[in-house]
């Protein structure tokens, strides 16, 4: 993979001398805290929602907040599933060819709704036939292509393309600060100007994990106020 000089962080697909320091993840006592703090938000929430529905009032708009805080824990609950499995070696890639601008293009229309709530502009320019492992690349771009989107600027620009035989995906969003960067692929850490977004600091940890099963090196480049690039390996 062919990478600007000034790419802050690199994750080889062997996961070898580069390997980001775990300093937050490998911490039992860490994880157990971080886990217990992302359900219990939304728990306490359907509390506080299931007394106003008791009493009767706002039924319907009740009911529709719940049903965010529920799909919110299951999200967490899948992707601590997924991210175990992957930890695990429980999970073995089943590689086809595949045309990558059609995956990519099955990712963004997932997201159709939140692009037009921010009024963003993705180009899209990609034109490669890949051999890989469907659902987990498609898993990885969607954890890549939602972050450009969530830390993109209103009316912002996405821009995916490939170049040899690296993907790009670019956006001009809120950046990554030096300091986070090192420790931003650690489960449930998330950079200090990204907390007031909502989300559970799995996804970049989950991105690791199955690019190194499809042993596909990945790279960041981040400045703080003027975006993120990510470099993807592309077999």
């Amino acid at each position: 993979m062919v990478l600007k000089p000034d790419v802050i962080i690199f994750y080889p697909s062997n996961g070898g001398i580069f390997e980001e320091k775990q300093i937050l993840s490998d911490s039992k006592t860490f994880f157990v805290n971080a886990v217990a703090h992302e359900l219990f938000t939304p728990i306490t929430a359907l509390l506080g929602l299931l007394q106003i529905a008791k009493e009767g009032e706002y039924v319907q708009e009740t009911l529709g907040k719940m049903e965010k805080h529920l799909k919110r824990m299951q999200r967490i609950i899948e992707q601590l599933v997924l991210l175990s499995k992957l930890e695990q070696q429980e999970y073995i890639p089943e590689k086809v060819k595949i045309n990558l601008k059609i995956l990519i293009d099955e990712v963004i229309s997932e997201y159709d709704k939140k692009i037009k709530q921010k009024n963003l502009f993705v180009h899209i320019k990609v034109n490669k036939i890949i051999k890989t492992d469907t659902e987990a690349l498609k898993i990885a771009l969607a954890n890549l292509i939602s972050n450009a989107i969530k830390y993109s600027n209103q009316n912002g620009d996405i821009i995916i393309h490939a170049k040899k035989d690296t993907l790009i995906i670019e956006d001009k969003g809120v950046g990554i600060p030096e300091e986070d960067l090192k420790n931003i692929t650690a489960r449930f850490y998330r950079a200090s100007n990204a907390r007031t977004f909502s989300g559970s600091g799995l996804g970049l940890a989950i991105v690791k994990h199955i690019l190194r099963k499809l042993s596909l090196s990945w790279a960041i480049h981040s400045i703080v106020d003027k975006g993120t690039k990510i470099f993807l390996e592309i077999p």
